[in-house]
């Protein structure tokens, strides 16, 4: 049985509830962006034989500085370590990357890195990157080659890059993102109408952070009022859940508040897992649109024709290697979606993924990683779990109404609860009986023992004063006499005084 440690939030075949799974962390169980989930999970699927055993870090490996204790159980417990990754050759990703490269330097394991991808704005020349990233960035990849063949990247913008910072070309393969093959070779979408109308469904996602983004919602979600914006941060899912607004400064025409149109409308919606996204894109939606790549690979894989509007380095990358249609978001913001639906070209996607798929099969079998694709190794109990009814649905607000936004409120009211224990151990509704009851029985030994204390530290106080009174006055039975010297001294010192004074 062969031993994998993934790099992942939690394992696929792993239900958690919408309260659990922002629960979990800070950054929720996907890792800040349910996108995250997507390839982890595709990797996971790819590499669950039935003779490996994947087990996740849980994303610790990177939220920690690595010691040698940590290096020493992941080599005893494990025979690899896999790390899906997407853009995480970016600024705000160093730390992590400096805590995962010391770590990889202390294991004994293969490791292989699948999927990485730089982050830039569009058409930025490595000659401008700054130093430190390139040192990061240089020190982690050098940490992972030192115990694989190569690195998987996410398209030819990442390869040039590492390339650019010293590396082979042989150590780098450009492979995509790993989501793309969770179900083998994807297959091309069929339109499921022949153009956009009024009542067509529609399925956007949206970066807030790309200028213009706030102003194409307003326009196309007015236009369209079937549509919902699907999102993907966590901080999102606490907007959803809780009614809890984002403390970072987003623009505010954006859904990310509680008073947002789109949220009292219950026009935003979120997934915690990927294979249920995938199947409600496909059964509820006639197109996916925005700005987000995942979330129009979610789009692909559920069967719905789908348009990426890139906008950096990442998203380009990877449209462009992918085949998924794509149009540079700053060129097309202000065009009529219709239109943007009826120009996109979908006949090469199929093709494209079939080729990859190959080549994708050929970097994990150069890895010695074991997968479901080589024929003997299929693991169909591993899709019947997954079909469970065990999944949670999309995550709705709290103004959802109907059968869907009572049940959600209930079970969010039952999360809350979790029952008398629950209850009683929140401090801030804490209460203590005026009489009675074994706390107030607990706190009168209490106050009797701080009595006892109380008494005995007087009793010492005054013990200290007599011992102290009684060392003074040794003391001063023992202080010698005055020195006769200083006597004749004085009186020397006087009769000169006396004699000048005359």
């Amino acid at each position: 049985m062969t031993r994998i440690l993934l790099h992942a939030g939690k394992h696929p075949l792993t239900a958690l509830s919408h309260e659990q799974s922002l629960a979990v962390s800070a950054a929720g169980v996907f890792g800040s962006n349910s996108g995250n989930a997507l390839f982890y999970s595709g990797v996971c699927r790819a590499l669950s034989t039935p003779d490996t055993k994947i087990v996740p870090d849980g994303y610790q490996t990177r939220r920690r500085e690595p010691k040698p204790e940590h290096a020493a159980v992941i080599n005893d417990s494990y025979d690899r370590f896999v790390l899906p990754m997407a853009n995480a050759f970016k600024m705000s990703y160093l730390q992590q990357l400096r805590w995962l490269a010391g770590l990889i330097k202390q294991l004994t394991i293969p490791v292989s890195v699948i999927g990485v991808g730089a982050q830039m704005p569009y058409g930025r020349s490595f000659d401008d990157i700054d130093d430190e990233y390139k040192k990061v960035v240089s020190n982690f990849a050098a940490a992972v080659l030192e115990h694989s063949p190569s690195i998987g990247v996410r398209g030819e913008y990442t390869a040039d890059l590492m390339i650019h910072l010293g590396f082979d070309a042989e150590q780098v393969r450009v492979i995509g993102c790993p989501s793309l093959f969770t179900f083998g070779a994807a297959k091309e979408p069929r339109r499921k109408v022949a153009e956009l109308t009024a009542d067509s469904r529609i399925a956007f996602n949206a970066t807030p952070s790309v200028k213009g983004i706030a102003e194409f919602l307003e326009e196309n979600m007015a236009k369209y009022p079937n549509s919902v914006v699907v999102a993907q941060e966590v901080e999102r899912l606490a907007l959803m859940l809780w009614g809890q607004n984002s403390v970072k400064k987003e623009n505010r025409r954006l859904p990310v508040h509680k008073d947002h149109p789109i949220y009292l409308q219950d026009r935003l919606r979120m997934y915690v897992d990927p294979h249920i996204w995938f199947k409600e894109l496909g059964e509820s939606y006639d197109f996916c649109v925005g700005t987000r790549i995942h979330g129009n690979v979610a789009g692909m894989l559920g069967g719905t024709p789908s348009l990426v509007l890139a906008h950096d380095s990442r998203t380009t990358e990877l449209a462009r290697f992918t085949g998924i249609p794509y149009r540079m978001f700053s060129e097309v913001q202000d065009k009529p979606l219709a239109e943007l639906y009826a120009e996109a070209d979908y006949s090469q996607f199929e093709r494209r993924q079939a080729a990859n798929l190959e080549n994708y099969k050929s970097f994990l079998d150069s890895h010695g990683l074991d997968h479901i694709f080589t024929p003997g190794n299929e693991n169909p109990e591993y899709d019947e779990r997954l079909a469970s009814d065990n999944y949670p649905g999309a995550v709705h607000t709290l103004a959802a109404t109907g059968e869907v936004g009572v049940s959600q409120l209930i079970d969010r009211l039952a999360w809350l609860r979790q029952g008398h224990k629950g209850d009683f151990a929140r401090p801030a509704y804490a209460y203590r009986p005026p009489v009675g009851g074994p706390k107030l029985i607990e706190f009168d030994k209490l106050r009797q023992q701080i009595q006892e204390l109380q008494r005995e530290v007087t009793t010492l106080k005054g013990t200290v004063s007599k011992h102290s009174k009684l060392a003074k006055a040794a003391a001063q039975k023992t202080k010698p006499k005055s020195n006769p010297v200083r006597r004749v001294l004085g009186r020397i010192k006087r009769t000169i005084g006396k004699s000048s004074s005359r």
